[in-house]
């Protein structure tokens, strides 16, 4: 499994309906993901989240780019998200 890990940031007045949009829009989109094993989203207040990105391959993760980019658009646009790359690898433990 591969993972990358980013900080996704919105206006705190935009939190519920960028969360509906999450849950309505991408949420289905990666579950039909032939690359993606799934999301986990951690709060950390303030609009604020930790979000780990989890596929089954470095390839996979590679291939879904242009998916997630498409799904990720029109959220900084209409939510002020924000995305930001921390750090992406191999899962080398998962317990």
């Amino acid at each position: 499994m591969y993972s990358k890990i980013y900080w996704i940031g919105c206006d705190p007045q935009q939190t519920e309906k960028m969360m509906e949009h999450y849950d309505s829009v991408l949420t289905p989109a990666i579950r039909s993901s032939e690359h993606h094993v799934g999301h986990q989203m951690i709060d950390s207040g303030d609009g604020k989240w930790l979000l780990v990105s989890n596929y089954h391959s470095e390839a996979g993760a590679a291939a879904s780019v242009p998916m997630v980019q498409e799904l990720v658009k029109p959220m900084m646009e209409k939510f002020g998200m924000t995305l930001e790359p921390i750090t992406q690898g191999e899962v080398v433990r998962s317990i």
